[in-house]
């Protein structure tokens, strides 16, 4: 079957009416069904013919002899692609969402979390978020304050606005001016580097070493290293979970085994959002799409957030193929937006007033 197949403005309607109550009733649609429900201004018979033809191109599927039909992965793809309406959810769910990520908005980390909780709540269905990639996020500045006889705190503010504290006991006692120089030393040498290549050590760090043996800038040299490489892990944050287990796709025990085993395989799911090479717009994945073997009958619907002005991470849901797409793409949609305007929100000044 072609993938870019056109279908008939009747087997379209046909398409449209047997997802829609698939979705809503988890049972194969039958014709006689169809025909009492719609107006398609035809006999059941012809409603029946169509559906067959609609097997043999690969559209439905008929589970068992007697049973109606169900879309199949080529079905939802038509339907995702062509057919789909996306629905927003009603305003008061959106003045609350917007109103609870605001809350959440001055932690970098709280607010990707929150939208998650939010984005299930919303759908129904499992949500997930990527944190922000890596391989884009800058250091933008670090300060230095004492914080005790030998120790200091170390504050790395991030191109994303993310904040990572450290507390570094040094080898003696420093002086204020010895902190200023140090922070202004590290500065020049570090900020504007990816933390990926903070983490596997600059070269700058010669220059630094070169001018003494100075036990105390090692020491947060290192520290800030190791701030810098845990932004470098692929992280997931999902919630929801328990939705997985409303449907009835997932009641065979050894079927939702399966599927959170995958779920726990957090580079299963980062490699999954790689290879999605679209910046904007929500993308589907249906089925086999996902290349992942226990998602075979799952679908996932996300998009890009921004953080900041480099990084970005992914939000989504992820469900079964019988998943109500026209509500998912328009919520995933919503929350990425309003994720990304509360991270916005999250100044360099605000950051550094916290840390």
């Amino acid at each position: 079957m072609m993938m870019d197949q056109a279908l008939s403005t009747r087997k379209q309607r046909i398409l449209h009416a047997v997802v829609s109550d698939y979705v809503t009733t988890a049972e194969p649609v039958g014709s006689q069904w169809l025909a009492s429900r719609y107006d398609f201004g035809c006999r059941s018979a012809t409603l029946r013919n169509e559906m067959c033809e609609m097997v043999e191109e690969g559209f439905l599927v008929q589970p068992h002899t007697s049973a109606g039909r169900i879309p199949t992965a080529a079905g939802y793809r038509y339907y995702v692609d062509r057919l789909m309406t996306p629905t927003l959810p009603d305003k008061p769910s959106r003045i609350a969402a917007r109103r609870r990520l605001d809350r959440a908005a001055a932690d970098v980390d709280n607010a990707i979390r929150e939208a998650c909780r939010l984005l299930a709540e919303i759908t129904q269905y499992p949500s997930l978020a990527s944190a922000p990639t890596s391989g884009e996020i800058t250091l933008h500045r670090l300060f230095i304050a004492p914080a005790g006889a030998r120790y200091v705190l170390l504050v790395l503010l991030l191109s994303t606005g993310h904040v990572e504290n450290r507390i570094v006991e040094l080898a003696r006692t420093p002086s204020d001016r010895e902190i200023t120089t140090l922070a202004e030393t590290l500065n020049r040498l570090l900020a504007g580097h990816s933390v990926h290549d903070l983490a596997a050590g600059l070269p700058q760090w010669r220059t630094l070493h070169s001018q003494g043996d100075d036990d105390n800038a090692r020491r947060i040299y290192a520290a800030a290293l190791q701030a810098a490489g845990s932004f470098t892990n692929e992280a997931l944050i999902f919630e929801g979970a328990s939705y997985m287990l409303r449907q009835r796709e997932f009641r065979d025990l050894l079927r939702l085994e399966q599927l959170l085993s995958a779920l726990m395989d957090t580079r299963a799911i980062v490699q999954v959002l790689r290879r999605i090479k679209t910046p904007e717009g929500v993308t589907v994945l249906i089925g086999p799409e996902n290349q992942v073997e226990a998602m075979d009958e799952c679908s996932l619907v996300t998009t890009r957030y921004q953080a900041g002005t480099e990084g970005y991470g992914y939000i989504g849901v992820l469900g079964p193929t019988r998943m109500d797409y026209d509500r998912a793409v328009a919520a995933v949609e919503m929350m990425a937006d309003g994720l990304t305007a509360a991270l916005a929100r999250v100044s360099p000044l605000k950051l550094r007033a916290e840390g």
